[in-house]
């Protein structure tokens, strides 16, 4: 159909400028080809809707009886998920939400495993209970974020293309969901990239209460794919042949390298958005009686399927039958699952274990046990033995060279930044670097330069200026065998891409209960004293250090800077990378030319001393390292190193050593990590501490004009005078 005729449309009546090869009826159109599908997969089409229906209505009923939690059904919508993702392949991936039950009943998913989705068990107990299974085709966890899946579909799918595999990614969304940025950054980096993605917006004509003409003012929902070069098609998504076959159309282009597909399917939410949602208080009943009920998917593919005697009263009161019993099987199998064990909490955040953990682990059983858990006040009574790390290690054995006796240059820290990219880059070709600004230009303070020259642009991806885009598709790549490399220019560039960093990067280890690794390291540059514009100075890492299951790791000098940013590209969980740009190239030391790592979780201790710890990180250490210097005291100075997790014992010991403690931060003060320190030292070394501790840190202001740029910045000055404070002070 031309531009000319395309009909627009305005819900709730039906829109008839799309793909369809039966008709309400159930008839096959006359200008229709019969389906390239066997009499049994034609059957096996009806089974699985029909199961999906029925084991989506005894959900419900668990609900209703307390057993579950919220349950979406797919109530008429079953026909688009189920023929979408049987257009794939063994090997294929699948990014979906909470309306797909038909693609992964398709694909083998247990009936139990999505009973249990709704139950609440946590993923490793859902793991252990169910045993062995397998589905021929990979699922990521379910999105309860709207369009967050479309971006790492879209990385999934670059990482084939970069490695020439022939899969394909799917990735399912809602009309609601092209609303959202992640779906326009996906479909921006898919068409971009050419990625080998195909997205399904499954348009049931409701997001939640709002209906679709609040979503775009745009013909079509498909037409949004026109911005991005990517072809588009809308289809009838009650119609599973005329979906089946445009699916097939798009995968195949997709795996012969012709790249990404959206395909609109028209259908209705015939029920409530889930089992919180009462769609009658916006929803005109006539609305789903006039326009829709006859179009219920099921019942026409029946039809159709009777029409071609395939199938009959009886087959399918047996076919019922066969449903139903597989139906009760599995919720007895969901309620033999036991309920978790509450210590599953503290499973796969991280690998390996830290002091918090081992220490909360304790409080908690203690607290199980009828114990008061907080009796403890010097850290040294936890009996944290039974809490001894069982799995796996971060992935990174670390091989320190001495400096004194090794091959070094003289380097400074973005020079040491540059050298170790290079360096892992060449050992491991599933290293790969995106940005913007990253190639020809070699990124904006040159620390990606000459990369791309030698590995090419499938390893140092120039990208589209969008910091979701970025985290989002390095996130897809991620879950693909890839460690990227995603570069933020500036801390204060990273807002846009929190949501990604939350829902994607940090959860997803934990989500899938270990099965899904999140290997990428984000190096960001942070922190004033260049006086650049708004912006461009931000030191925000308590948002980073807040979220569980991300490690956030901050060098100082040459020597750490690449011994740490090597261990953290080879670290098995997501790392925030933070650069101290203040001292990028005013510092400089010798660094070995050979491949080393630093381990990620020790502090370092730069000076020793008796009288007072001075613990700070990045840029800081200059300046606390000078005002150490300068006061009457013994002072102790400890570089962190590592600002998640914590190297809590170092920090321990020597406070509860000098008995004094001065931090210097360059961010805000409150909520700063600087108030963190305090409480850990005002919970397990009060006994021992003779002045309260003191923060020499930047102001609880925005991040000022250049021109009083160094009147807010901690400086040696500042931490000089905190110092003194603490030595004065007599209890």
């Amino acid at each position: 159909m031309s531009d000319e005729e395309t009909e627009t449309w305005s819900e709730p009546g039906q829109p008839s400028d799309f793909r369809q090869l039966l008709d309400d009826d159930g008839e096959l159109l006359e200008d229709a080809d019969p389906p390239d599908l066997s009499d049994e997969e034609l059957v096996g089409f009806y089974r699985t809707m029909t199961a999906t229906r029925t084991l989506e209505e005894k959900m419900l009923n668990m609900q209703r009886s307390g057993e579950a939690s919220l349950v979406a059904r797919s109530l008429g919508e079953e026909a688009t998920a189920l023929g979408a993702a049987a257009a794939l392949d063994e090997d294929d991936w699948v990014f979906y939400t909470y309306r797909q039950n038909s693609a992964l009943l398709h694909w083998d998913v247990p009936m139990a495993k999505l009973i249990l989705g709704v139950t609440g068990q946590a993923p490793e107990t859902v793991e252990e209970g169910l045993g062995d299974w397998e589905s021929p085709v990979n699922f990521s966890p379910d999105y309860t974020p709207v369009g967050v899946n479309v971006t790492n579909a879209a990385g999934s799918a670059m990482t084939d293309k970069f490695r020439d595999r022939d899969n394909v990614s799917l990735a399912f969304i809602g009309d609601g969901s092209t609303s959202e940025g992640s779906f326009h950054d996906g479909m921006n980096f898919a068409g971009v990239f050419e990625a080998p993605v195909v997205v399904v917006v499954q348009n049931n004509q409701w997001a939640i209460s709002e209906p679709s003409k609040r979503q775009t003012g745009a013909e079509t929902f498909a037409k949004k794919a026109e911005a991005y070069g990517v072809p588009h098609e809308r289809v009838d998504g009650n119609d599973v042949l005329a979906v089946h076959e445009a699916a097939q159309e798009a995968v195949e282009r997709a795996r012969e390298g012709g790249g990404a597909t959206l395909i609109e399917c028209v259908t209705y939410r015939m029920g409530n958005h889930n089992t919180s949602d009462n769609a009658s208080l916006y929803r005109e009943e006539e609305e789903l009686k006039e326009e829709w009920a006859d179009r219920d998917p099921i019942e026409r593919f029946s039809s159709y399927l009777d029409g071609e005697g395939l199938l009959d009263d009886d087959d399918r009161e047996e076919i019922q039958a066969e449903i139903d019993e597989e139906v009760d099987d599995a919720v007895g199998t969901a309620r033999d699952v036991p309920d978790s064990d509450p210590m599953r909490m503290f499973d796969h955040h991280l690998h390996g274990t830290s002091w918090r953990e081992t220490h909360q682990r304790t409080e908690f059983q203690r607290e199980r046990d009828g114990e008061n858990p907080f009796t403890d006040f010097t850290g040294d009574e936890f009996d944290t033995e039974q809490w001894a790390d069982e799995g796996p290690s971060l992935g990174v054995d670390a091989s320190p060279l001495d400096p004194d006796e090794a091959d070094t240059e003289t380097m400074n820290i973005v020079s040491a930044v540059n050298r170790t990219l290079h360096q892992e880059m060449d050992r491991d070709d599933s290293t790969r670097i995106l940005g913007y600004d990253i190639g020809p230009l070699g990124g904006v303070f040159r620390a990606t330069d000459g990369l791309l020259d030698e590995f090419g642009d499938g390893r140092v991806i120039d990208t589209p200026l969008s910091e979701n885009g970025i985290l989002g598709t390095a996130a897809g790549m991620a879950m693909r065998d890839d460690r990227p490399i995603p570069e933020i220019e500036f801390m204060g560039f990273f807002y846009p891409a929190f949501g990604q960093f939350m829902y994607a990067v940090a959860k997803m280890y934990k989500r899938t209960g270990g099965d899904v690794e999140m290997p990428m390291t984000i190096r960001m540059p942070y922190g004033g004293g260049i006086k650049a514009l708004e912006y461009h100075q931000e030191s925000t890492e308590t948002f980073e250090i807040h979220a569980p299951g991300v490690r956030v790791v901050c060098p100082s000098t040459p020597y750490q800077t690449k011994g740490l940013l090597a261990s953290s590209i080879r670290c098995d969980d997501p790392v925030v990378f933070m650069e101290p740009k203040r001292i990028y190239r005013g510092t400089e030391g010798e660094v070995p030319t050979e491949e080393y790592t630093l381990p990620l979780d020790e502090a370092r201790v730069v000076n020793e001393g008796e009288d007072v710890t001075v613990l700070t990180w990045g840029a800081m250490l200059p300046h606390a390292k000078q005002a150490a210097e300068s006061v009457d005291a013994d002072a102790e100075v400890i570089d962190l190193v590592t600002l998640s997790p914590l190297d809590v014992e170092t920090i321990l010991e020597s406070v509860k050593k000098t008995g004094r403690c001065v931090v210097v931060q360059e961010s805000r003060r409150t909520l700063g990590l600087g108030s963190e320190l305090s409480a850990l030292l005002n919970e397990y070394a009060l006994d021992r501490l003779k002045a309260p501790v003191k923060r020499a840190s930047g102001y609880d202001v925005h991040f000022p004009s250049n021109d009083i740029e160094d009147d807010y910045l901690t400086d040696a000055a500042r931490a000089e005078h905190a110092i003194e404070a603490v030595m004065s002070y007599e209890f």
